[in-house]
Parts: C-alpha cells; structure tokens; sequence
C-alpha cells in the first residue's frame, strides 16, 4: 500500500536523496542535493486546498503576465529607437547608442 501512494513515493525520493547527500558530504554537487528537503513542503498542498487555489491561480497567470512584459518590452524598445534617433547628439552619454538608450529608458520606467 506504501508503494501505490505517490505522495509516500515522492516522500521516500526526497529522504534517499537526502541520505545520500550527507553520506557523500566531501562532493560540493552533492551539498546542493539537501535542498531537496525543501521539497517536502509540497505535500502541504494536498491538504490546504485553499493554498492549491492560490497556487493554481499563480500558475494560470504566468502567460498573460509574459504576454504583458512582452508589450512592456515592445514599447520600451521602440522609444530607445527613437530616443536615440532624437536625442543622441543633445546627450551622447545617455543616449549614444541603443543600449545605452535602453538604459536610460529602463531607469526612467522604475524610477
């Protein structure tokens, strides 16, 4: 019955990798394998399906927040263009080059 449950298989994964890691302590890749106890918070959201909600929520808007970023990152790009074409020879230290000018207008956004 230990074996039909995958929460109990996911648990047993974690426990060997973590057994593993302190056995084969001199390895620094190793050392990165205790993280995966971390993963045994997991198992919490089989139980608080109010934090499953949440969390399917966050993970549904993942697309609709990069298409948003995508548009962001558009219309930052084009004000650089024309930052640059414009502004270049009144300021050549903000606005040289593309990159730079694209800094600049990153600063501006975040203030």
């Amino acid at each position: 019955a230990f074996w039909k449950d995958w929460w109990n298989i996911f648990d047993f994964v974690v426990v060997v990798v973590s057994v593993a890691s302190v056995f084969l302590d001199s390895d620094p890749a190793f050392k990165t394998l205790r993280l995966m106890r971390v993963f045994r918070v997991v198992r919490l959201f089989r139980f608080l399906s109010s934090l499953r909600i949440i969390i399917n929520a966050l993970t549904s808007s993942i697309l609709p927040v990069s298409n948003a970023f995508g548009v962001l990152a558009l219309v930052t790009t084009i004000y650089s263009v024309i930052g640059v074409n414009l502004f270049r020879s009144y300021n050549e230290e903000l606005f040289g080059d593309f990159a730079s000018s694209l800094f600049t207008m990153f600063q501006v956004l975040t203030a």
